[in-house]
């Protein structure tokens, strides 16, 4: 061997000397990627799983059992952490994480330890029992073939399924074995195929097919028109299944991911930004791109027939009467658009309102975006969001999987704006998933033929309202950034003949907007945080100015002869909110401006402890001794308390708000001798 390896002490053909390879391993792991010894392996984490009977009293004795049962003296291996959960049979699972698992199997010497977790604490989504089969099988098909104990045990959880929801148990049992048996080597292969077709990409473990303007789109008619070419003649349930098989067989990690690049591919041309701001044209061969415009770029700046026609005034116009009058502040809104990948929402951080009155141009707007964007083979929107309601697209599993950037995705822009609740108010679940959205997360999406999976939504998010939408999360509320219109489009835009269908139609308009909002994207791309900070800050939102007291609550007060900000002392904001809502008939008035109003007279909410009660969000001064003294007051002399102000019925008397002020006109005028609590007494100007 060493005479092989050696001829003239030099080393045989194309092996590497020996002073070459003699770094040492923790070396030659570094030069891969492998910056700590810790990460040569990765990380197993160990659980002991049981039920919590206390929440699980709900679920029949027998399935507590079997559930017990197949959890006991067993510790599972997971390459994730697990938390607790509730299962597919509506049970309670706790999860226990063993840290030293040498220790703990020295002490519980009746414990075995399973490479794989238990079918039995999976979870379920809208009891589809054949989609969590199929995703059951596809995450534990290995171990279904050599490990006969999960395959019982899966088994027996079909069974207790099908029982429990009358359902055949022999036809779902049925299915796990014809599954294993039959269909392993062929998912194998159309697998393949698909990946290594030439028109398919795989990113973010998600297939991508190009469409006919050669960009790349997870749309699934485009999807599964790929992977039926490779299908052999079947029944249609059984081209259904081997859609499934092929998507799910795709997260396997030997099919590697790819990376698209940004831009847009136009009918003459490829557009990127590049880094520096700079707008790079090139051929529409060029590049891997998943989005499509209708219009080629043209650089208005250089372009002085474009930049001196009527297109371009009435585009600016239009765009300085949609904004309020923030025109800079809105086109680099729209320059987001193009940025979508770029993480440069996540600096901003900023979720938009347009807000206008009816017949300001809000749809105008949208439907003109939609022309430029729209793929026109498709009756999919890219601008729009595929649901109107909110608090639906953003968590609904389907509807944010329609959504999904890979599937030519733009904006979630909320033109005809609702939501489930009759004060269109932006539920906590939603405004939690917009945080999430804007700061750049994932979020996970369901869809036919595919398992759940991580899905990245567009992060510009437009709300297009004729009312500013109730926003009861504090830190959503704070994101938000307003632009207000109160004019009507054809008092103050000269559109021609005053018809919008025919001006978002004209292609030079279409060339005129477009340009602009390539010329603001890579302006955006060179922006520090602090810049971005700056052009959109509440200084330059609308949304400033709505908090300050409008007309609507001044009239309130002064029916109710609430005469200055003292009367409001120990009120309980959201009674006093409904009926100032039921006062004025402002259905959608928003409970956030309101308590901004109310903050704007130097007042302040807390949660106060009084007669042995809580009352959250109680108007107060800060000053404790006066606030308090109001509060001892309105108990011990008059019997009301800050939720019982208004509409409070009794067998010999009603409160009102009037009533309940009068009470106090005294007291206030001796308090309000105080330098320091003076300015609680200023009276109102009900002139103004």
């Amino acid at each position: 061997m060493q005479e092989f390896i050696f001829e003239n002490n030099k080393l045989n053909g194309n092996v590497k000397s020996q002073h070459k390879i003699s770094k040492k391993l923790d070396e030659i792991l570094e030069d891969a990627g492998f910056k700590e010894v810790n990460s040569k392996f990765a990380k197993e984490h160990y659980y002991t799983f049981i039920i919590d009977k206390k929440n699980s009293k709900g679920v029949k004795s027998y399935i507590n059992d079997f559930t017990t049962t197949s959890l006991a003296n067993q510790v599972f291996v997971s390459k994730t952490k697990v938390a607790d959960q509730m299962n597919l049979f509506g049970q309670t699972v706790v999860a226990t994480e063993i840290d030293n698992i040498d220790d703990f199997l020295k002490l519980h010497s009746n414990y075995s330890l399973v490479d794989n977790l238990p079918v039995t604490i999976a979870t379920i989504a809208d009891d589809k029992i054949d989609e969590w089969l199929d995703n059951t099988i596809d995450k534990n098909k290995d171990n279904l073939v050599k490990n006969s104990y999960l395959y019982n045990e899966l088994a027996m959880v079909l069974q207790i399924w099908a029982v429990e929801h009358e359902l055949d148990a022999n036809k779902l049992v049925k299915k796990l074995y014809n599954a294993l048996k039959y269909n392993m080597l062929r998912k194998q292969l159309v697998a393949e195929k698909v990946y290594n077709d030439p028109r398919s990409l795989l990113v973010d473990n998600q297939l991508m097919v190009l469409n006919d303007h050669h960009v790349y789109t997870a749309e699934p008619t485009i999807v599964n028109g790929l992977i039926d070419q490779f299908l052999p003649n079947s029944k249609f349930d059984n081209i259904m299944n081997a859609r499934k098989n092929v998507h799910a067989q795709l997260m396997d990690s030997k099919f590697e991911n790819e990376k698209l690049d940004d831009g847009f591919k136009s009918p003459h041309q490829s557009i990127a930004i590049e880094p520096d701001g700079t707008i790079q044209i090139a051929s529409p061969l060029v590049g891997k791109m998943e989005n499509y415009v209708n219009v080629d770029y043209t650089d208005v700046d250089k372009n002085s027939d474009l930049k001196s026609s009527e297109e371009y005034k009435q585009v600016i116009q239009f765009l300085t009467h949609i904004s309020g009058g923030k025109l800079e502040q809105l086109l680099y809104m729209l320059g987001f658009i193009p940025l979508q990948n770029t993480g440069i929402m996540a600096k901003v951080r900023r979720f938009f309102i347009l807000l206008g009155i009816p017949g300001a141009g809000k749809t105008v707007l949208a439907s003109l975006l939609e022309k430029i964007f729209n793929n026109t083979k498709s009756n999919t929107s890219c601008i729009l969001s595929s649901e109107s309601n909110i608090n639906k697209a953003l968590t609904d599993p389907n509807l944010i999987d329609a959504n999904d950037t890979k599937k030519g995705q733009l904006t979630l822009w909320f033109d005809d704006f609702q939501t489930d609740s009759q004060n269109n108010a932006i539920s906590s679940k939603a405004g939690t998933a917009i945080n999430g959205i804007i700061s750049g997360k994932t979020m996970s999406g369901a869809a036919k033929f595919q398992q759940y999976h991580d899905v990245r939504l567009p992060s510009l998010i437009v709300i297009a309202t004729n009312a500013l939408p109730q926003i009861r999360q504090v830190g959503t509320a704070d994101r938000m950034f307003v632009f207000n219109c109160n004019t009507k489009l054809y008092d103050e835009v000269d559109i021609p003949n005053d018809d919008a269908a025919a001006w978002i139609n004209n292609p030079k308009v279409q060339k005129v907007m477009f340009s602009l909002i390539i010329k603001y994207a890579s302006k955006l791309v060179t922006m520090s945080k602090q810049d971005l900070s700056l052009i959109f800050s509440q200084e330059n939102s609308a949304q400033n100015s709505l908090s300050n007291i409008n007309s609507s609550l001044l009239e309130f007060f002064e029916a109710q002869h609430i005469t200055c900000p003292f009367d409001l002392i120990g009120m309980g904001t959201s009674n006093l909110f409904e009926t100032y809502k039921n006062h004025t008939h402002l259905v959608a008035a928003s409970y956030r401006t309101f308590k901004e109003q109310i903050k704007s007279l130097g007042l302040k909410f807390q949660r106060k402890h009084f007669q042995g009660n809580y009352y959250s969000n109680v108007i107060v001064s800060g000053n404790r001794a006066l606030d308090n003294g109001k509060m001892k007051d309105m108990y011990t002399k008059y019997s009301v308390l800050p939720d019982k102000l208004f509409n409070y019925e009794t067998t010999d008397d009603t409160y009102t708000l009037q009533h309940w002020h009068e009470n106090f006109v005294i007291y206030r005028e001796e308090q309000g001798k105080s330098k320091q609590t003076s300015k609680l007494f200023v009276p109102f100007n009900f002139n103004d």
